[in-house]
């Protein structure tokens, strides 16, 4: 696609220092400037994309198409950035289905072997060189990171661990935007997330940072845009969507078990569904009386599953509490290696799991996952180091207590 410009219009109609502008300088002054950009965006470079034919044209990002006012839910495509850059909890993200969501997006650190590459004297997010590195207010959006840290997640034992914090906020925001917008389907056909890479090494919207190296947004958009998915999400009550991207019908079940911290069953509800084609399909709508009892709220959970056959592709946790606020047990998280294959296993339920290898450049083929009780996964890892060395710097992060 070929766009005319990126937040020209919606900037031009709703940004507060172009309204002061406007007021400033006049109706004739803004008329002049207003149809200027008209000719431009509706014209010249319309005209000009027409020599590639193949190729549509959208005046902007976003953008109606000259048909009303600009980024809005009902037309067009929205770029929506109360969450992040203006501090709004990430549930923000539920209210509304737009047509068509362009750009949103949430910040993360790198991992430890990039950062180390920005030259600072200490890692601290308020170092000279950390605040060089970051893409948002001129350095001020380590603290921004920090906020939403604050909010949602334990505190951090070491920078490492905060970087690793930040990386799992990102993820779980993202997430949220993203699969209620598949749940929205067919009002919302279309979610686009900044950013996907980045051109200098730095602490910013991406998933993949300026070497290659994955964030665990990377990882976690792998679950949350495969082809069936199932959206278990709660505000006032729980709402569990199925939805596909495929073109034919697919048979599935889908489940909700609700779990205590000892990995107890409470509840289990299970269903069969046929997930219609190239939609998203409400199942359920449960509140929280029915769905977790008398169950404590920082004391138990609920686990949504997608089996298609025999096997689970697609899985959500549903939390009544910010992670910070839930009383996770130690994951009792164990790592068994041969050669390059780590398996991962959990005794007990064990959040955004990372394998962290510092300062060793290694890439696991999956990371950022969930493990319940009694759990394991087995990942692959390509580095260019040995296999002792990589067990040697491995580090498996949780959402739970720091050991």
């Amino acid at each position: 696609m070929w766009a005319g410009n990126n937040e020209v219009l919606s900037g031009w109609e709703n940004w507060s220092d172009r309204v002061a502008w406007k007021r400033r300088v006049g109706a004739d002054e803004q008329e002049r400037t207003g149809v200027g950009m008209a000719v431009l965006f509706d014209r010249v470079l319309r005209v000009a994309a027409m020599r590639d034919g193949d190729v549509p044209y959208w005046p902007g990002s976003p953008s109606t198409d000259y048909e009303g006012p600009v980024d809005t839910d009902a037309d067009g495509d929205r770029h929506f950035w109360d969450v992040w850059s203006g501090s709004k909890p990430v549930e923000r993200y539920l209210d509304s289905c737009p047509r068509f969501m362009s750009e949103y997006g949430f910040q993360a650190m790198p991992d430890m072997t990039t950062i180390r590459a920005f030259g600072a004297e200490t890692l601290d997010p308020e170092d000279p060189a950390m605040r060089a590195h970051q893409k948002f207010l001129s350095g001020d959006g380590n603290q921004r990171l920090k906020f939403y840290t604050d909010q949602r997640l334990r505190d951090p034992a070491d920078f490492a661990d905060f970087a690793y914090l930040t990386q799992v906020n990102q993820m779980e925001a993202i997430q949220m935007g993203a699969l209620h917008h598949r749940a929205c389907r067919p009002v919302t056909l279309g979610s686009l997330y900044w950013q996907m890479n980045d051109t200098w090494p730095a602490i910013s919207w991406a998933g993949v940072d300026w070497f290659g190296r994955w964030k665990l947004l990377n990882y976690g958009a792998r679950r949350f845009f495969a082809p069936v998915a199932i959206v278990a999400q709660r505000t006032d009550r729980t709402r569990v969507s199925l939805v596909s991207d495929l073109l034919e019908p697919t048979p599935a079940r889908w489940r909700m078990t609700v779990r205590d911290m000892a990995g107890t069953v409470l509840s289990t509800r299970e269903e069969d569904a046929v997930i219609a084609p190239n939609a998203s399909t409400r199942v359920a709508e449960i509140d929280d009386a029915t769905l977790f009892g008398a169950a404590p709220a920082d004391a138990s959970y609920a686990v949504a599953e997608l089996i298609v056959g025999d096997r689970v592709v697609s899985r959500g946790i549903v939390e009544r509490n910010y992670p910070r606020d839930m009383a996770y047990p130690d994951p009792g998280l164990a790592a068994a290696w041969d050669g390059k294959r780590v398996t991962v296993s959990a005794r007990n339920i064990a959040r955004a799991v990372m394998l962290d290898f510092g300062a060793v450049d290694a890439r696991p083929s999956d990371n950022g996952f969930d493990l319940l009780p009694g759990e394991s996964v087995t990942v692959e890892v390509a580095s260019d180091r040995p296999a002792e060395a990589l067990a040697q710097a491995l580090t498996l992060r949780s959402l739970g207590p720091v050991r």
